[in-house]
């Protein structure tokens, strides 16, 4: 008798359903940046300070995007451990 190996086999909704954390934290980290960036932007219009908003707000856009993702993906590898 043969095995299955893991992924073999199974539909697609177990593959989404297990890619599933990952794609959240992709998406927190897209979000988080466009999110921000979109604030500093706003922001720079309304006080007229150049580019400056725009580039503050990216920066902790990327800076809050990567903590949020990688504490999903730490969270992830917390629950798959023993």
């Amino acid at each position: 008798m043969e095995t299955k190996q893991s992924g073999e086999g199974e539909d697609a909704s177990q593959s989404y359903r297990r890619a599933a954390p990952y794609l959240d934290a992709s998406w927190q980290l897209a979000g988080s940046l466009a999110l921000w960036t979109l604030i500093g932007w706003f922001l720079d219009g309304k006080l007229g300070t150049g580019p400056w908003l725009l580039v503050t707000g990216s920066l902790l856009g990327i800076g809050l995007g990567f903590y949020l993702f990688f504490r999903v993906i730490a969270a992830i590898g917390k629950r798959k451990a023993p």
